[in-house]
């Protein structure tokens, strides 16, 4: 009798750990996380869909923000490609001559001065009660971007490196997610 109670407690024992094995594995998380539907929603409404959802499926706050909370995301991501472009304009500024391309350059370098500053200001009405009206800095950042592109297209004789146009583009595109949470989805 004694055996074949070690024998049931031994196969008692072996499937619980078989369950619990097996409910752990099913219920990890996968490696590519599900955009929420409100993530889904604003990247739908976006030129630049694959850009939209790897910015919030990249950082962590996304699972639990609510619109504001997306908007200073998409705000921080845009921040961090204008502070890269600010350092790209500011290595091609040190190592251009004296030439209408630097002076291009260097007009873009204030543009994006211009660009972080309204985003700055754009996070903190954000976090006032005059929320709504975060709007303004952001499109402002959002012109500022557009200015410096256009200062390369009224000059098609000089050439905007493929490194600084990628990243223009790429800040374009995320003040235009910005504005699109903000004047689409904030209310």
């Amino acid at each position: 009798m004694d055996l074949s109670c070690s024998t049931s407690s031994s196969s008692l024992l072996v499937s619980l750990l078989v369950v619990l094995l097996l409910a752990g594995s099913s219920s990890q998380s996968p490696s590519v996380k599900k955009p929420s539907d409100l993530v889904s929603k604003i990247c739908l409404r976006t030129a630049n869909r694959d850009l939209c959802l790897k910015i919030f499926e990249a950082d962590p706050r996304s699972a639990t923000a609510d619109i504001k909370g997306l908007v200073l995301i998409a705000i921080d991501a845009l921040e961090a490609s204008a502070n890269q472009t600010l350092d790209t304009l500011g290595s091609l500024v040190n190592s251009t001559p004296a030439s209408p391309l630097k002076d291009r350059f260097q007009t873009c370098v204030g543009n994006y001065n211009a660009v972080i500053s309204n985003l700055e200001t754009a996070k903190k009405v954000l976090l006032s009660p005059n929320y709504k009206s975060a709007f303004t800095p952001a499109d402002n950042a959002q012109k500022n971007i557009q200015s410096c592109q256009t200062i390369f297209l009224l000059s098609p004789e000089l050439t905007i490196p493929a490194e600084l146009n990628d990243l223009a583009h790429k800040s374009l595109d995320l003040a235009r997610i910005a504005g699109i949470i903000l004047l689409d989805f904030l209310v």
